[in-house]
């Protein structure tokens, strides 16, 4: 066990230790504010705080963890032996804090500040330190935690052990089950109609053809996702969209016999979580609604989600989420960024900043998306390999978790998707090596 001699135990404090030394390292750590029992102490040692003792190791502290509440911080960005860092002090065996850097990452301090949102009441990544300091694409805290296992182990041989191991996990959102089948009449309608207007007579004799059976419906792409998912033994999480239809929410009403029975027979073979609509992040009586749609399709307990339009706002988006008893939510990301919102690529417990406590939802962040490689960073379908593997090479070094998002419909190979119907198996492909 390493003992930790710091000024004062607080909340923050041991969150953010919890994460780096039982998450990171699995490894024992204490810590004592007792001087002599810490001079006493025979084993691995170190001491956190604004001054050393005596000639022990030594790591400085920045103020943030000993602090309740939440403030504008003037934070300089560093670099040591080639990656950035935040905190930077004055003293000690590290030029930085990581432990204060790690905290602030991976709880998001900066998302409770003041920022300006986007048009879907979201934080814009371009307002993040990652952005400006040039690291987004990094897993950064999991780069600082080998920072802090070789300072210790530089003293104390062999005090931490674990390396990490890494791992992967697809990911698919399902926001529109089908692209024309199983609409209703009313909706399929309106859209022949259109199609007439327009004068598009192509497309509506393909519409036709695909009501009839004789043409596949280009978003209708379950059974190539189970011949690669199999072909590569992996088991990836669904999340299912079942809020009420609207100009954001467009799937199949949940209780659409089609939409049963895919939901149903996707539960058999994979992961099922919830979805939660655009609609309901503001509404927690929706959020709830649409949980108990999932349950009661599934006839079992739902505890996953992952937000539709990545509708993340802390802390209200994840207090909602554990009130309707959510206990893993992969929302971690962003929409226009590829990249670690949080700085890391390993799983971590939301830690409420206003109300300063550790709470149990487990947040697990992903790394990319399908619609931000294609569409906010304009990546063609044969360079996402390329485009994406530093940061997948960077995932296996630290020994993290890669979790990547893609959507039926890219698999489909039509329409806006042409040419990507087969980025999602390279994909696994190369996290798999």
């Amino acid at each position: 066990m390493i003992l930790v001699l710091v000024p004062q135990i607080t909340n923050r404090l041991t969150y953010i230790f919890d994460f780096y030394f039982k998450e990171i390292f699995k490894s024992d750590y204490e810590f004592t504010t007792d001087a002599v029992k810490f001079k006493d102490y025979s084993e691995a040692k170190f001491s956190y705080g604004f001054k050393q003792v005596n000639d022990e190791l030594f790591l400085e502290a920045d103020p943030i963890l000993f602090e309740t509440t939440v403030s504008i911080r003037q934070i300089k960005i560093g670099i040591f032996n080639g990656i950035k860092t935040l905190f930077s002090v004055s003293t000690g065996s590290l030029p930085f804090d990581p432990f204060a850097a790690g905290f602030y990452m991976i709880t998001r301090y900066e998302e409770y500040l003041p920022h300006k949102k986007d048009r879907h009441n979201r934080y814009k990544p371009e307002s993040s330190i990652a952005i400006s300091g040039g690291f987004l694409e990094k897993p950064i805290v999991n780069f600082w935690a080998q920072m802090i296992k070789e300072t210790i182990n530089n003293k104390y041989p062999q005090a931490i052990t674990y390396s990490g191991t890494y791992s992967f996990l697809p990911t698919l959102d399902i926001d529109n089950a089908y692209a024309y089948k199983f609409k209703g009449i009313l909706r399929t309608s309106l859209s022949f109609a259109q199609r007439l207007l327009k004068l598009e007579f192509n497309k509506l004799r393909k519409r036709i053809k695909i009501h009839l059976g004789k043409l596949q419906d280009p978003y209708d792409t379950y059974d190539k996702q189970r011949r690669i998912h199999q072909t590569y033994k992996i088991t990836p999480n669904y999340f299912f969209l079942l809020g009420d239809y609207g100009k954001y929410d467009k799937n199949l009403p949940y209780d659409n016999e089609h939409m049963v029975k895919l939901v149903k027979s996707l539960g058999e073979e994979a992961t099922i979580g919830l979805h939660p609509s655009y609609g309901s992040n503001t509404s927690e009586e929706k959020l709830l609604i649409e949980k108990k749609r999932l349950e009661g399709i599934l006839s079992r307990p739902i505890t996953k989600s992952r937000q539709h339009y990545i509708k993340l706002t802390l802390p209200g988006t994840y207090r909602n989420l554990l009130n309707a008893g959510i206990k893993e939510d992969y929302s971690m990301g962003y929409t226009t960024k590829i990249g670690f919102r949080a700085g890391t690529c390993s799983s971590f417990l939301f830690f409420d900043l206003e109300k300063n406590i550790t709470t149990d939802l487990r947040v697990y962040p992903f790394a990319f998306m399908d619609s931000t490689l294609k569409f906010f960073q304009k990546v063609r379908s044969k360079e996402v390999i390329n485009h994406i593997t530093p940061l997948v090479n960077d995932v296996k070094k630290v020994g993290g978790q890669l979790i990547f998002i893609f959507h039926n419909e890219s698999l489909g190979n039509e329409r806006q998707w042409k040419n990507w119907g087969e980025v999602y198996e390279k994909v696994i492909r190369l996290a798999k090596e």
